[in-house]
């Protein structure tokens, strides 16, 4: 691997080196602090809906950094990615207004972000965003992001190089390396994903032989983890295994962390700033020089609750008309709801939240079956007008709706996946699927195998285990995405059979509450929970 990395970093080392002056430090202490956030799904706005503030954004970032900069410290600033979906904010940028340069581009670049890590929901984005922001001014990484094909060549930069006051501070980027099990292919057509930990070490002993640099963070887009290689959580194992790194950044699973690792060669630091810009990440570097080189090396670290700082007036003023914009999107009315939808009821057993995206999902396709899960499990739809900042908080997420073809006995098999999980409250509530389109009861006492008794089709024809049916269901779970497919129903995704495609569910759902005009919530009686 390390012969492939020489083969093609060598170019792009005089692009990488040019950040900062190279003057040598002199003898003594010097100071260091990288500051972190990750996770943003949109906050860019301290203020979205109806006037409604929420408790932190990007405009509170933007103050706490000019407070250190008033201090007299400059500090390293990284975003670990995960910025561009989230909230009506990122989905106009992405979607609506093609042609301008990105909300969070911009705003990036006016609180003087020194890099940002490509996440998984970023180039869930697809390429028509994320390719822009490959040409932006800030380093855009993901050294483990390689063009298909190629001997391990970067799609996107692997790493930076800043400097401050001399030191030098190397930046090596990494994105999720499970993004084919979560979105659909022509997402990231032309890009292929290798495991964090297969390629770390290597570009970590590269840049330090390249560039030779003070202090060295990787910078992650990954879940904590448990210490282990996971493939979607690999942080832990990073900082402890990981030799020649000073700090590991994470993000992904929004666990917000400040610890300690030990590590071969000593203690690592490790910090998840959590999302959405609830928190910061600080850590400060004490680095003592003898002669030009690093003799001993000391950290403190924190994470800053960003709700205890004032937004910038001078950041909402600068994007003012950009909130306007997106502001006016998100408060169109669609149409009206006579009854509340708590979100919580789909957590239970049926709820009416549920049965709105069957409906959309059976009306759109015309398939047999539909097959979702709750994206929220909190928080309410209340009676009345329905914006289109509404559907956010129905379906979080820019998947796609597929229609796949299924055997009853897969079907079967995956709803028997789906509710072990859910009665035993085994993973995310994400992953908690539900049928339409089927008559079924649930028997929560039974061994997984047993659990689902599918009665009937919805239609009162008999169910056949040997019918291939047309399911609707979302591209996540079509690519893979908690392991349904393959764990439960025995289909290997790449070699699903998809039959249709359809836009985002989240606008589906929109253009369906626009057609009906009036939503009159229903609790479906088409499966139960029984003992």
């Amino acid at each position: 691997m390390k012969r492939l990395l020489n083969f093609f970093i060598i170019p792009t080392i005089a692009i990488l080196i040019a950040t900062g002056c190279n003057r040598t430090p002199k003898n003594g202490i010097h100071s260091i602090t990288v500051c972190s956030t990750t996770d943003l799904h949109g906050a860019y706005f301290d203020s979205y809906y109806n006037e409604e503030a929420r408790l932190a954004s990007l405009a509170n970032v933007s103050t706490y950094v000019k407070q250190l900069r008033i201090k007299g410290i400059k500090p390293v600033l990284i975003d670990v990615g995960d910025n561009l979906q989230g909230d009506n904010a990122a989905y106009y940028c992405n979607y609506i207004d093609t042609v301008g340069v990105h909300i969070f581009a911009r705003a990036a670049e006016y609180i003087g972000y020194d890099a940002i890590v490509v996440g998984n929901h970023d180039i869930e984005a697809g390429h028509q965003v994320y390719d822009r922001f490959k040409e932006g001014k800030i380093p855009y990484l993901a050294a483990n992001a390689i063009i298909e094909g190629s001997e391990g060549e970067p799609y996107f930069e692997p790493y930076t190089i800043i400097t401050r006051k001399g030191i030098k501070i190397a930046v090596i980027g990494m994105t999720n390396a499970n993004i084919k099990s979560w979105i659909s292919q022509e997402l990231w057509e032309g890009i292929d994903f290798l495991k964090i930990s297969d390629v770390a070490q290597d570009w970590v002993d590269l840049v330090i032989e390249k560039e030779s640099p003070h202090l060295v963070i990787l910078a992650c887009h990954t879940g904590s983890g448990h210490g282990g290689p996971d493939i979607e959580n690999e942080a832990r194992y990073l900082a402890s295994s990981i030799r020649g790194v000073d700090m590991v950044l994470a993000g992904h699973d929004h666990r917000a962390i400040a610890e300690t690792i030990d590590n071969p060669d000593g203690e690592v630091l490790l910090i998840n700033a959590g999302d959405r810009a609830s928190l910061l990440g600080e850590a400060t570097f004490e680095l003592e020089f003898k002669d030009g080189e690093v003799i001993s090396k000391n950290f403190v670290s924190r994470l800053v609750p960003m709700s205890d700082v004032n937004p910038d007036p001078r950041y909402t003023a600068r994007f003012k008309k950009d909130f306007k914009v997106v502001y006016e999107f998100a408060n169109r009315e669609i149409g009206t709801i006579t009854e509340e939808i708590y979100f919580a009821d789909a957590l239970v057993g049926p709820s009416s939240y549920i049965n709105l995206v069957h409906q959309v999902q059976l009306d759109v396709s015309g398939a047999d079956i539909s097959i979702t899960a709750p994206l929220s499990s909190s928080g309410l739809i209340p009676a009345g007008v329905i914006r289109y900042q509404d559907l956010v908080l129905l379906y979080k997420y820019e998947n796609s709706l597929f229609v796949v073809e299924l055997t009853g006995a897969q079907i079967k098999n995956y709803l028997e996946l789906s509710y072990y999980n859910w009665v035993n409250n085994i993973g995310p509530a994400y992953n908690f699927d539900s049928a339409d389109g089927i008559v079924y009861r649930v028997k929560k006492s039974e061994p997984r195998g047993s659990m689902v008794e599918i009665i009937s089709m919805r239609d009162g024809t008999p169910f056949d285990y040997d019918r291939i049916y047309k399911v609707a269901i979302s591209s996540y779970r079509a690519s893979g995405g908690g392991n349904l497919l393959r764990d439960g129903a025995g289909v290997n995704p790449d070699s699903l059979q998809v039959i249709s495609r359809y836009g985002d569910i989240r606008t589906l759902i929109g253009e369906y509450i626009a057609k009906e005009g009036i939503i009159v919530p229903e609790t479906p009686a088409n499966w139960s929970f029984v003992k």
